[in-house]
């Protein structure tokens, strides 16, 4: 496997957005990265696929130093991540490969942070080190030691006068489980940083949480901006026997949430989750020219799966991870895999929470 190394540049944008030649040329590389994407994704011979992930890896780092590329979108590259935080001061892009002999996975991810007094963006792109995300839970690691992961949202969160930035993030990790948690970014200058400890479970306080379950099973974890929560799954072992097993964890249908107290994350069990409808449409804005005025048109909040074969991670392709395709199986069996969620369990006693195996009545 091809080691990644790390780097960090600094050079001056375009604040105000895109020049027109700008534009131009990053249109040109998308249609570059998308190729090569393409022929990542269709690669194989786990022999070849670390080669191919560098040139892509190679090409994507050109791309995003070229002025203004902080706010591209890059639509067409649907099986990478790419997620903005709220002040739009930062912009994660982050991306697996999967091996096929074991279907572990390697992670690539670049963190470009905005200084709008200085006028510049500093790129730093994580480098894998040794320890896996499972040994890393009360650790603060550095761009030179990241433990690989996606990152699919960003939640901002002020204590005193500095800006933390909880990250929501996946690990596909093998055939038997995967992993779901939260982190913290923060950065000390130019230097980004993950692990600081926001999160409160009764008297302890972590820099990481860590829900490890069952790759047969879908996990939720999401961000509700309206009750400023991050709710996600409660998860269970599917016998109480396998209670030490995380690969046999399993959502039992209950919840438990983190909500923001105003200096740390406060672990609230036992939360009822309610979908607002309003939450699955997004309004997009519209010239009408006919009478001259600015329109509304209501769309589906939809997310374009990378399983779906036409996109570049096609269900018979290498396939993309992404928080919501965590058995990295065909996208005939997602659904399959789906219905398993909403299986009741049937052990009825005491369950065995991922938050320092404490249980919880049921």
């Amino acid at each position: 496997m091809k080691v990644l190394f790390a780097f960090i540049i600094s050079f001056f944008v375009v604040l105000s957005g895109f020049t027109q030649s700008n534009s131009q040329q990053l249109a040109q590389q998308e249609k570059v990265l998308f190729s090569l994407l393409t022929d990542l994704r269709n690669t194989k011979d786990d022999t070849k696929i670390d080669e191919a992930n560098e040139i892509f890896r190679a090409e994507f780092a050109k791309t995003i130093a070229i002025d203004s590329a902080f706010y591209y979108p890059f639509t067409s590259l649907t099986s990478i991540g790419k997620i903005y935080s709220q002040d739009k001061l930062v912009r994660i892009f982050s991306w697996n490969i999967q091996y096929q002999a074991d279907l572990t996975n390697n992670y690539c991810a670049f963190i470009l942070k905005k200084d709008n007094k200085r006028g510049t963006i500093t790129i730093t792109e994580l480098q894998k080190g040794g320890d896996p995300l499972k040994m890393l839970m009360y650790e603060t690691v550095g761009p030179n030691n990241w433990y690989g992961a996606l990152y699919y949202d960003i939640v901002d969160v002020k204590k005193g006068n500095k800006t933390y930035y909880t990250l929501l993030g996946y690990d596909a990790n093998n055939a038997k489980s995967a992993i779901k948690f939260l982190d913290v970014l923060y950065f000390t200058g130019k230097i980004p940083s993950l692990g600081f400890p926001l999160f409160k479970n009764e008297n302890t306080s972590a820099k990481r949480i860590l829900f490890e379950y069952s790759a047969r099973a879908t996990m939720s974890m999401r961000y509700d901006k309206s009750r400023n929560k991050i709710i996600m799954d409660h998860l269970t072992p599917e016998v109480p026997k396998f209670k030490e097993f995380r690969e046999f964890y399993v959502p039992d249908l209950s919840y438990d949430a983190y909500k923001w107290n105003g200096s740390q994350w406060e672990l609230e069990e036992d939360v009822v989750a309610i979908n607002d409808e309003k939450s699955k449409n997004l309004n997009l804005k519209a010239y009408d020219a006919e009478n001259d005025t600015v329109i509304n048109i209501p769309v589906k909040d939809k997310w374009e799966d990378p399983s779906d074969v036409n996109t570049p991670a096609g269900s018979n392709q290498h396939k993309a991870a992404l928080p919501n395709d965590q058995g990295n199986t065909p996208a005939t069996q997602e659904k399959e895999k789906s219905k398993k969620k909403t299986k009741p369990t049937k052990y009825k006693g005491v369950s065995y929470t991922n938050l320092g195996n404490k249980k919880k009545k049921k």
